[in-house]
C-alpha cells in the first residue's frame, strides 16, 4: 500500500514538473524559430541597414595591437607580408601568440575591442568589435574604413538584432562595384549550396575626441559560418568545422592531429573520432589507386555538391578561393558517417577581380574544364575519375542554364544599385566615380583617377599619414563594367563547353 502511494506521489510530482517545464520548452523552441525567421528578414540582396559604431580611443588602439596583418597600420606592408607568409606556413598558433595577454583574441589573431553598436536606431552597449581580413584590411582606402566583425553576444546573452547575434562588415576594398560579394553568395545559394546570406549597410564611426559620426560608406553585411549556420543548413551542427588557410587541395600531414590543427584551423572542440576520420580521408586521397578512389567519392563527399562548388568558383573566376590560392572556404564533416561539405567564404574578389591575377578581362577567359591552379590534389583526382569528370561537365552545363544567367544578374545589379548608389555617392569622390564606371556605365572605364590601390584624400581626417599597402608587383584592377564582364564570361564558358575554345589556367601569384 505504501509503495502504491509512493508511486502515485512520484507520478504526480513528475506530471507537475512536466507541466511546469513544457511552457518554457515551448517558449525556447518558439524563440529559436522566431530568431531564425527574423534573421531571414534581416538578410536580403537589397536590404540596407544603418549601423553606427562607437569605439573609444583606447579600444580602437587595442584593436590594432599585436602581430599578423595588423602590424604597420600606417602602411600595412610588414604586417601584410607577414600575414601571407604565416598563412602559407600554417601560422595560426603563431598569430595567437602575437596577441597581448588578456586582450580577448580569438583564432583570427585580431584582438576584440568593446564599443557601442547601433543598428537602425537600436543600441547595444559593451558590444564586441574586432577587425578581420588581410588585403581588405591593409588596402582600405582610408584609416577607418576597415573590415569589422561584430558580436553582440560575446560577454552577454540573448542580445540580437532581428535574430542576428553576430555578423561581418566587409569594406568591399578591391571591388569598385561594391556588390560582387553579395551577388556571388546569392549565386551559391541559388545553386543549392550552403552559403552565407548578405545585406548592405551604411556605416558610421565615432571615436570620441577624434571622429564624430564619420560616414565610412557602404559595407556588405555577411552571415558568419558558425554553429548556428551549420544548424540551419545541415541536420545538425555536430561534426568537424575547419577553415584551411593557403592550402590547395587537402594535404595529408601524417597521423598527428596537432599538425592538422595548425594548418586546417578547426573551429570549436574536436572529437578524436572525427579527427581520425578526416585524417583517414586525406590519407586515402593521397594513397588510393584509381579504382579505389572512384569507390570513395560518394562515401566521402557529396559529388554533386562538390562539382557545383568547384564549377561555380570556376565560372566566377574566383581565384582567391579553394581552386586558386587555397583559402577562403570552410569544410564541414558531419558527425558519424557524414560526408564532407564545402562552404564558400570571402567572395569579394569573384567575377574576375583578384588583384594579382591580371586584368579582369584576362580572368574572364580562364578555364572551367581545368579550373584549378596547380597543385590541387582533390580537384585533380576528382576530375581524373571518368565518372566524376562527366558529372562535373553536366553540373557546369546546369549552372550555366539555371544559375549564371546574365539577364537575371543584370536585373539584380540594377536592383542593388538603386539601393546602394546614394550611399556610395556620399562615401567619396573616388567611390562615386568608380561606381559610375563599373555599374552605371555613365563614365568611360579609363577616365579619371585610376590609381591603385584606391586612396581617399578628400577630407582632413583622412590625412593622417596613412597610405594603403600596394602589392610588390604591378596590380591590374581595371574598371570593366560588371555587366560587360558577366556577358563576356557567359559566352566564353559556353564556347569552352562546346569545344570551340580553350580557357587559360588561373594564375594566382600569392
Amino acid at each position: 500500500m505504501k509503495e502504491r502511494r509512493l508511486g502515485r506521489w512520484v507520478g504526480w510530482f513528475l506530471a507537475w514538473v512536466a507541466l511546469a517545464w513544457l511552457p518554457s520548452l515551448a517558449l525556447a523552441q518558439s524563440s529559436r524559430t522566431s530568431a531564425t525567421d527574423e534573421a531571414s528578414r534581416f538578410f536580403g540582396l537589397t536590404n540596407l541597414w544603418e549601423i553606427h559604431l562607437t569605439v573609444d580611443a583606447k579600444n580602437w588602439s587595442a584593436m590594432q595591437a599585436g602581430g599578423g596583418p595588423r602590424r604597420g597600420m600606417g602602411g600595412g606592408r610588414p604586417g601584410f607580408v607577414e600575414g601571407i607568409v604565416r598563412g602559407w606556413m600554417g601560422g595560426g598558433a603563431r598569430r595567437r601568440e602575437a596577441a597581448s595577454p588578456g586582450s580577448g583574441v580569438d583564432d583570427s589573431g585580431y584582438p576584440w575591442g568593446v564599443g557601442k553598436v547601433e543598428i537602425q536606431g537600436t543600441g547595444f552597449t559593451n558590444a564586441s568589435i574586432r577587425f578581420k581580413g588581410v588585403s581588405s584590411m591593409v588596402r582600405a582606402p582610408n584609416p577607418f574604413k576597415r573590415p569589422f566583425r561584430i558580436d553582440l553576444e560575446r560577454g552577454a546573452t540573448n542580445r540580437r538584432f532581428m535574430g542576428v547575434p553576430e555578423f561581418v562588415l566587409n569594406n568591399n576594398v578591391n571591388d569598385a562595384t561594391q556588390m560582387r560579394e553579395a551577388l556571388a553568395y546569392d549565386l551559391f545559394r541559388r545553386a543549392g549550396l550552403p552559403a552565407p546570406r548578405t545585406a548592405f549597410a551604411r556605416v558610421y564611426l565615432t571615436i570620441p575626441g577624434r571622429l564624430a559620426r564619420q560616414h565610412l560608406g557602404l559595407y556588405t553585411v555577411v552571415e558568419p559560418v558558425d554553429r548556428a549556420f551549420l544548424r540551419s543548413r545541415f541536420t545538425s551542427d555536430k561534426g568537424l568545422l575547419l577553415k584551411p588557410d593557403m592550402m590547395r587541395g587537402l594535404a595529408y600531414l601524417g597521423d598527428d592531429w596537432e599538425v592538422y590543427a595548425e594548418r586546417y584551423q578547426p573551429k570549436g572542440k574536436v572529437e578524436p573520432a572525427e579527427a581520425e576520420r578526416f585524417i583517414d580521408f586525406v590519407r586515402t586521397l593521397r594513397t588510393a589507386g584509381p579504382d579505389e578512389i572512384a569507390e570513395e567519392w560518394d562515401r566521402r563527399i557529396d559529388p554533386v555538391a562538390f562539382a557545383r562548388f568547384v564549377g561555380l568558383n570556376a565560372i566566377l573566376a574566383n581565384v582567391d578561393s579553394f581552386i586558386g590560392n587555397g583559402h577562403n572556404y570552410y569544410l564541414f564533416q558531419a558527425a558519424g558517417n557524414g560526408r564532407l561539405s564545402f562552404i564558400p567564404w570571402d567572395l569579394n574578389e569573384a567575377f574576375g577581380m583578384h588583384p594579382v591575377s591580371g586584368p579582369s578581362g584576362d580572368q574572364m577567359v580562364t578555364s572551367v574544364l581545368r579550373p584549378n591552379a596547380d597543385p590541387n590534389n582533390l580537384v585533380e583526382r576528382f576530375l581524373g575519375t571518368p565518372a566524376m569528370n562527366r558529372l562535373y561537365r553536366a553540373e557546369l552545363e546546369r549552372l550555366m542554364e539555371e544559375t549564371f544567367d546574365p539577364r537575371r544578374l543584370a536585373a539584380d545589379i540594377d536592383r542593388i544599385a538603386a539601393v546602394t548608389q546614394p550611399v556610395v555617392s556620399a562615401e567619396s569622390r573616388r567611390a562615386r566615380e568608380d561606381f559610375e564606371r563599373t555599374v552605371l556605365r555613365t563614365r568611360p572605364p579609363d577616365s579619371g583617377d585610376l590609381s591603385q590601390p584606391r586612396h581617399d584624400m578628400e577630407q582632413e581626417f583622412l590625412r593622417e599619414g596613412y597610405e594603403p599597402w600596394g602589392f610588390p608587383d604591378a596590380v591590374y584592377i581595371d574598371n570593366m563594367p560588371l555587366k560587360n564582364w558577366i556577358e563576356g564570361r557567359a559566352r566564353h564558358v559556353r564556347d569552352q563547353l562546346g569545344g570551340r575554345i580553350v580557357g587559360t589556367r588561373p594564375r594566382p601569384r600569392l
